[in-house]
């Protein structure tokens, strides 16, 4: 498969997913980005399986379909090297080799088999959803997260309580030495629901939305909480605990 891409377009769909990105993986697949070429459309994914998040980019040039498994590291400290300018990617289907073909000559790097990285969750029936400004998650996140804990012992006050109410929206959070809570009466649920919302995950939201000015996507069943904007997907794996 092959397809043409902006460099800095590139590189900034994957700065902005790389943060999920562990030092240290269980599994090694997961130090890749996950590339799937679908027609026009190039989904791509990072994961650690507690949490995964997926931006995708239209192409104008592009032929072939697959998935392919490319390091993050190496392809992200190539595109900070690049100046601006279209990219040709070239992607073999049998030893999945990636060829980045720019002006001024070739990088060439091993790809990995993509039905090697792991399957995102889907939603369950009975899930919860809301929809909110970008901004508005922004400040909660902002207001709350200084006050989260690090606690082994009691997982429940590592993340972020979200709320949803007929009255309200609230976002909480403490660490038992401090308490903050966070409520916007202009936004509603029709079905009263609750979860708690991870640190990292939360963290990596913080720095997302600050460029985000449209609406979000809040959907999450007992485990997952799957958050969507028009720029990116993130899942992530809920605290369990009251």
């Amino acid at each position: 498969m092959e397809f043409i891409v902006s460099s800095s377009e590139l590189l900034q769909n994957l700065s902005a997913i790389k943060g999920v990105i562990n030092s240290k993986n269980t599994l090694p697949i997961l130090d890749n980005f996950l590339f799937n070429l679908d027609g026009n459309s190039l989904k791509i994914t990072a994961s650690d399986l507690e949490t995964t998040m997926n931006t995708e980019i239209a192409l104008s040039n592009a032929t072939g379909n697959g998935i392919v498994a490319i390091e993050a590291k190496r392809l992200t400290d190539i595109l900070k090297e690049i100046v601006e300018q279209p990219l040709s990617i070239k992607i073999d289907d049998e030893s999945y080799q990636v060829d980045i073909v720019t002006q001024n000559g070739k990088f060439s790097i091993p790809g990995q088999n993509g039905d090697d990285y792991p399957k995102v969750p889907e939603v369950e029936s009975g899930s919860s959803s809301i929809k909110i400004p970008s901004q508005v998650l922004a400040k909660g996140i902002n207001c709350t997260i200084f006050a989260t804990a690090d606690d082994e012992l009691r997982p429940v006050m590592n993340g972020i309580f979200v709320e949803l109410k007929k009255e309200h929206f609230r976002m909480v959070s403490t660490d038992s030495h401090k308490l903050v809570r966070f409520t916007r009466t202009d936004i509603t649920s029709k079905k009263e629901d609750s979860f708690i919302l991870p640190k990292k995950s939360a963290t990596i939201l913080k720095q997302i939305l600050v460029k985000d000015n449209g609406e979000i996507i809040l959907q999450f069943d007992k485990k997952n909480a799957f958050i969507k904007s028009a720029n990116f997907n993130m899942t992530c794996r809920l605290i369990e605990g009251k």
